[in-house]
């Protein structure tokens, strides 16, 4: 018996192949994939990648939210100069480009979903800022590393003490000089 039935795929796309994922809260750059927008809602979704993971972000499109997308556009590398006045802006030609952003994760309940009323939260970065909060990040992960000690192993097994190089005493180093009081 054959079974041949009618179904309508349109703008459908598997199941679980192309599912969101949620990325771990913290500085992230991601590649704009595509973008759908939903007139009924008036809202925009930007679908992006970031290390594999895909994943969305939604744009009310009602005025008090146009600052924003404006956010987003100028993370994308649209100058703010072009974003003046009433502008038709062709979002699909911003497919590829990269967006800069620092991001928080949802609440994750037991069942690896996030929490009723929990969502991510997305603050779109120009590219030098992300640069910047970068090298911060950086510097603070380096400073949380052990650091050379002042004592260096002498080949008997016992330590020597390093002479300090500027004119202060050993004392005035521990800060010792200030118990003097």
């Amino acid at each position: 018996m054959s079974v041949t039935i009618e179904l309508d795929f349109t703008g459908k796309t598997p199941a679980g192949g192309s599912g969101l994922g949620y990325l771990q809260s913290g500085l992230h750059k991601a590649s704009i994939v595509e973008f759908k927008h939903y007139e009924d809602s008036n809202r925009l979704y930007v679908y992006m990648a970031t290390d594999g993971v895909r994943h969305r972000e939604s744009f009310s499109l009602q005025e008090r939210a146009i600052p924003f997308v404006m956010a987003f556009l100028v993370s994308a590398g649209v100058p703010e100069t072009k974003l003046q006045g009433k502008v038709k802006f062709p979002f699909n030609k911003l497919e590829g480009k990269t967006v800069y952003f620092n991001y928080t994760a949802p609440t994750m309940g037991s069942n690896g979903q996030p929490v009723e009323g929990s969502y991510p939260e997305y603050r779109f970065i120009k590219e030098a800022h992300y640069t910047q909060m970068e090298k911060v990040a950086a510097a603070q992960v380096a400073a949380s590393q052990p650091v050379a000690s002042d004592e260096s192993p002498v080949a008997n097994g016992k330590t020597h003490k390093a002479v300090p190089t500027n004119n202060s005493t050993a004392a005035e180093d521990d800060l010792g000089f200030l118990l003097d009081d």
